[in-house]
């Protein structure tokens, strides 16, 4: 449970996840909404400022340089909420069984509704090995290879608990947190020399360890430096805390106002980080440093993004965050039906319109995955439930 009151690392980053989640969805929505491929958005930033049309400058900026930091944001968030709290086999195993009913089942029904509709529409030829893939390896629900790794990063990777219960156990337990920033290391060393582990994303198990590594730090942190001793020593004994009868309002003033230049500098070193590594992502030449770097620009980028969100940018995503999950399952099919109203009522779009088009992607996705929740919801809520994997039901 969230503390209420809003003080340490921990306390803060929970309270803006859903907000933060709510503007990698929109991330997510925009680099699915592009009008150029992939070669054609990367090579933007090689050209001269002229060199490319305002349209292609845009998508480049929403689905290229910032749009590629929404899925590493969700895998450090899923990472952070998974080690937090983490203290015993016994609650492993209770997060294992929760996240069942929030990931694997509703991956698997997702993705079979999606294998039954390309058979029904014929869009796919029936196999059995077709239709094992499309179930198990998200075949018709491309956009899922997310959950496919979030799922091999919680299930088919078990040394992350328990070589965090080792590490307690062989030294001190607040040691031992420390020292769980080996496997992010460790992820970003097979980045670099190009290691690669089947099926899994090295890049992948570098966010999602990254912010368990951060979870367990955060935990320490707020635990025994969050409060000031007088505070910690009237929490303890059950009495209110100075700050609460309002005795230190000057220190409690101070405190914010520190933090709150702490946490400017942190944005802005972050966003230097970004900007420097994406720099060398354009034209760096060893392909190892070229990989290493693109994973610190998008972790950095997305470590940015939510700094903003902890500085009140973005608080009205709040109000959605219960549908974040919906918005990312249902938007890819929901962009198709966008594509083809644009091709069929406006064949020769000129850039101004298809870039209002395009502006208005994330708007529209986000009207109709309300408005097909609200429905599901009302009239087949067993349904939605699996939909939405339990979210906004109970609390994981």
């Amino acid at each position: 449970m969230i503390c209420k009151e809003k003080r340490g690392l921990e306390t803060s980053l929970l309270s803006v996840f859903p907000q933060y989640s709510f503007l990698l969805s929109l991330l997510v929505v925009f680099v699915h909404s592009t009008h150029f491929s992939v070669e054609e958005l990367q090579r933007v930033a090689r050209l001269p400022f002229f060199g490319s049309s305002f349209l292609e400058k845009w998508e480049f900026f929403f689905s290229e340089f910032l749009g590629q930091v929404a899925v590493p944001g969700f895998f450090f968030v899923s990472g952070y909420l998974f080690f937090r709290n983490l203290q015993s086999l016994s609650q492993w195993k209770e997060k294992l069984g929760k996240r069942f009913f929030s990931y694997v089942l509703p991956y698997l029904f997702w993705n079979t509704g999606m294998t039954v509709l390309y058979l029904l529409f014929q869009k796919a030829d029936f196999s059995i090995h077709g239709f094992f893939e499309g179930i198990f390896l998200y075949r018709y629900q491309p956009v899922f290879w997310y959950f496919f790794q979030l799922i091999l990063l919680t299930y088919a990777c078990p040394f992350f608990a328990l070589g965090l219960f080792l590490l307690r156990k062989c030294f001190s337990p607040k040691l031992g947190n420390l020292l769980f920033g080996l496997f992010p290391l460790f992820f970003l060393s097979l980045v670099y020399f190009r290691l690669d582990i089947p099926y899994l994303n090295e890049d992948a198990a570098f966010y999602y360890s990254f912010g368990g590594a951060l979870a367990l730090l955060g935990m320490r942190i707020s635990q025994d430096k969050a409060l000031p001793s007088a505070e910690r020593e009237s929490s303890k004994a059950g009495s209110p805390a100075p700050s609460e009868t309002g005795l230190s309002q000057g220190e409690t003033a101070n405190s914010s106002k520190s933090n709150g230049r702490k946490s400017l500098f942190a944005s802005l070193l972050l966003l230097g980080v970004a900007v420097l590594c994406y720099s060398y992502t354009l034209w760096g030449g060893k392909l190892g440093f070229l990989l290493l770097t693109t994973v610190l620009y998008r972790i950095s980028t997305a470590l940015f993004l939510l700094l903003l969100c902890q500085r009140g940018f973005f608080a009205f995503g709040k109000k959605y965050a219960d549908h974040n999950f919906y918005l990312y399952a249902v938007h890819y099919l929901f962009l198709r039906l966008w594509f083809m109203l644009q091709k069929h009522f406006f064949p020769e779009a000129g850039e101004a319109l298809l870039f209002c088009f395009y502006a208005l992607s994330p708007v529209y996705c986000l009207l109709l995955s309300q408005a097909t929740a609200y429905l599901l919801k009302k009239y087949a809520n067993p349904l939605w439930r699996i939909l939405n994997g339990g979210r906004g039901i109970r609390k994981f």
